[in-house]
């Protein structure tokens, strides 16, 4: 099977410039009118590769997960600070009620 680098007769790390430039050649090779079936072939090719780029690249408007990673130590010592601002005896807590 075919991948749309070798349809395009190009490697893989082609740029975009060659990417496009294989693309046209073989659209005159294969022109839509003769030769449908290798045509569709060749856009399909030209398309996924294009994708493949745009995914690379990083569509900004695409959702991602957040990855984020807090240090344990970090975390306990946010929950003792958090304790020790929360240390109230019970006449603490019934003065600030009423």
């Amino acid at each position: 099977m075919m991948t749309p680098h070798d349809r395009l007769g190009i490697a893989p790390d082609a740029t975009p410039a060659q990417v496009k430039a294989a693309y046209h050649a073989k659209l005159k090779e294969f022109p839509a009118h003769s030769h449908p079936e290798e045509f569709k072939a060749v856009r399909a090719a030209y398309e996924s590769i294009r994708k493949g780029e745009a995914d690379r690249d990083g569509d900004f408007l695409k959702m991602r997960p957040i990855e984020a990673a807090i240090a344990p130590e970090l975390i306990q010592t946010l929950k003792l600070n958090a304790i020790a601002q929360l240390d109230l005896t019970l006449e603490d807590l019934i003065r600030e009620t009423f």
